[in-house]
């Protein structure tokens, strides 16, 4: 059965469904706008493929048969369903919709990012977000993520991207520690302290300094794999440890963190949104974007 229905032509049903309505082959070949001879010809087809005769041709009128008339009904639905389908799509382009699934760095979202995101499902509640936190790079190419956001380097340059902000780092601490250690003059004077280094930070080169003539790797107690972790641990008390300035505001304001270092320039942590397709991007992918981003761009304004 499903090799019989694989074989019919649906634009040959669409054909019948308007021919029909027609009273003469030629009125349906001027309504259609198709050549009188691909008419009758994709009318042959249809009745050879269903086994059956569809209408009766008159010297002036056609006339539907029985089995005709009952594929004309199932036509009705099949057209039906089309306009549903495109005016679904087309509502979607219009009053966002449908689902989203968003992949965001462990740690990192729950911070600045969590109340863009808040913001959207506020302004688009048709939306349905679905968000995961995770360790490792998520590829939108091969899994079931939407829009994933990546902190600094992008592992799969050939998909679509847009750059969020730019996240400004500065080294921290609790001003206790600071108080009981020393504060640091210089980046190597954080050799003698403890720090909180991200294994990615120790793998960028951030936490290997010059000693004299040598480059020396801070070696610590500890390490953390997501900046989360990091901004807990140096408001406990166990040392140093390079932060985003914005993920630290709360922290300055409650007086649990202090900046040190203020002139060592880190490199800026980019942000970015890897998304799969650009060119027929859904409306809510596209509004999703532009609020993150513009809620970004307002947080980090005044790092």
């Amino acid at each position: 059965m499903y090799n019989r229905i694989s074989e019919i032509d649906l634009n040959e049903l669409l054909l019948f469904h308007e021919l029909a309505k027609a009273t003469s082959l030629k009125q349906a070949s001027v309504r259609l706008n198709v050549p009188l001879a691909t008419v009758s010809r994709k009318l042959r087809e249809l009745e050879k493929d269903l086994g059956a005769v569809l209408v009766k041709r008159g010297a002036r009128r056609i006339a539907l048969t029985d089995a005709g008339i009952a594929i004309y009904e199932h036509c009705e639905r099949i057209v039906a369903e089309v306009a549903a389908a495109y005016r679904a799509v087309q509502e979607l382009q219009t009053d966002p919709g449908g689902e989203i699934r968003i992949s965001v760095p462990y740690g990192f979202g729950t911070n600045w990012i969590s109340s863009a995101i808040a913001k959207f499902a506020k302004v688009y509640p048709k939306v349905e977000l679905r968000i995961r936190a995770t360790h490792r790079t998520v590829d939108v190419a091969t899994e079931e993520i939407d829009v994933a956001f990546h902190v600094g380097p992008v592992g799969n340059e050939m998909l679509p991207a847009l750059k969020i902000c730019e996240l400004h780092r500065g080294v921290y601490a609790s001003p206790a520690y600071c108080a009981e250690n020393g504060v640091p003059v210089k980046p190597a004077d954080l050799l003698r302290s403890s720090c909180i280094p991200l294994e990615s930070q120790i793998a960028d080169g951030l936490w290997t300094f010059r000693n004299g003539s040598r480059k020396v790797l801070h070696k610590t107690r500890i390490s953390v794999t997501d900046v989360g972790t990091a901004y807990q641990m140096a408001i406990a008390g166990h040392g140093y440890a390079i932060l985003p300035n914005v993920l630290c505001k709360d922290g300055l304001r409650r007086s649990e963190l202090q900046r040190v270092l203020m002139d060592w320039a880190l490199p800026p942590l980019n942000v970015t949104a890897i998304f799969l397709e650009h060119r027929h991007m859904p409306l809510r992918i596209r509004a999703f974007l532009d609020v993150i981003r513009a809620e970004a761009r307002q947080l980090t304004l005044d790092e």
